[in-house]
């Protein structure tokens, strides 16, 4: 796959305060959504982001962080006052920082699709962020939307044929058997955890981007996994790992910088949009435990086969070829082992998170 962010959308070929208003979250409640107060009489039983006072800016409507992820046991302290809120429990830290979607969520870089914005002496994050991200990962059980089955999964080793993705040539190193090897070292262990595993190659053989997808569907997918390796050219020094999954409607996605009509569509994947959050959760986190590499975060994209697929899905990108040191190690079998096993306990994880919630 060629890099050029946001490269596999080409591949599928593929106010703030300080400018403007200060509005109380009580006040903006009773002026501007007045139903939300009903849905707050009764948090406990359904601690959904319904329940929490929200306002709207620029046409997007805001939940009260506070208030939120009060419902999920977080209390929230300034780190920085007036820049960082941070949200903990014993057992998790959020840190939220005005004006940018990046969240430090314990320890691990999230996107979210958009800023956090101060109003009223706390910070307010989006309420699809709220409801498709924060929710599905700190309370799986609250998500109105039943979770997949988890019995079918397929693996989707990118790339192949007359497309050997990535390259170093320095070192004469494709990404497409890389993603092979993974998958093939990943199938036996999903196999031994009980799934029916279904891979989308099994040798150098190029399979169009809408095909994996139809695969996936075809097969009665329950999970997609998409295995890369990414590049980026001019910046050799770029490293580390990334996951990302589908964009969810009405939001842009990571590499974007503003939104657009395209970001109003919906997608067959984005009826898992909390399930992909959750899936995409850990991923990541087992990925940074066993490669130990740089946390290039949980990010949303609309990939094709992210978009097509019918099931929760993620795409990882595990190590970048165009980074030399990196390389080296994405060339060894011990690194692509170690990768095989943090996508194997991703599953896992994720497995164990769905088995709280309401099943399909």
């Amino acid at each position: 796959m060629t890099r050029v962010p946001p490269r596999h959308e080409v591949a599928a070929r593929m106010i703030g305060w300080r400018n403007g208003w200060v509005v109380s979250a009580a006040l903006a409640a009773l002026i501007l959504f007045a139903p939300a107060r009903a849905a707050a009489a009764s948090p406990a039983r359904n601690p959904t982001v319904s329940s929490a006072t929200y306002i709207k800016v620029a046409n997007v409507s805001y939940v009260d962080s506070r208030v939120f992820f009060a419902r999920h046991g977080f209390t929230a302290t300034w780190a920085e006052r007036g820049q960082v809120l941070r949200l903990q429990t014993k057992s998790t830290r959020i840190d939220l920082s005005v004006d940018k979607r990046d969240v430090v969520f314990n320890g691990m870089r999230v996107l979210m699709g958009e800023p956090a914005v101060f109003r009223a002496n706390t910070l307010y994050v989006s309420r699809i962020d709220a409801d498709k991200l924060f929710l599905p990962i700190l309370s799986p059980s609250s998500v109105p939307t039943p979770a997949p089955a988890l019995r079918v999964i397929v693996i989707d080793a990118g790339h192949g044929g007359q497309d050997p993705g990535t390259q170093n040539k320095s070192f004469k190193l494709d990404e497409k058997a890389f993603t092979l090897d993974v998958a093939n070292r990943l199938r036996p262990m999903l196999v031994k955890q009980g799934y029916q595993v279904v891979m989308t190659r099994t040798d150098d053989r190029f399979v169009a981007l809408p095909m994996r997808a139809e695969i996936a569907n075809k097969a009665g997918a329950d999970l997609f996994i998409s295995i890369h390796f990414n590049a980026v050219g001019g910046a050799p020094t770029v490293r580390g790992s990334e996951t990302y999954t589908l964009t969810p409607r009405y939001q842009r996605s990571t590499g974007s910088a503003k939104r657009g009509p395209s970001d109003d569509e919906a997608n067959p994947g984005n009826l898992n949009d909390p399930w992909n959050s959750l899936l995409g959760y850990h991923m990541q986190t087992q990925m940074l435990s066993k490669l130990g590499s740089v946390d290039r975060g949980l990010k949303r994209a609309r990939f094709a086969v992210l978009r097509l697929v019918n099931s929760p899905a993620v795409l990882v990108e595990a190590g970048y070829l165009s980074n030399d040191d990196e390389a080296k190690k994405i060339a060894t079998t011990a690194y692509r082992q170690l990768l095989a096993e943090a996508l194997a306990q991703g599953v896992r994880g994720y497995a164990l998170a769905i088995s709280t919630a309401k099943v399909k």
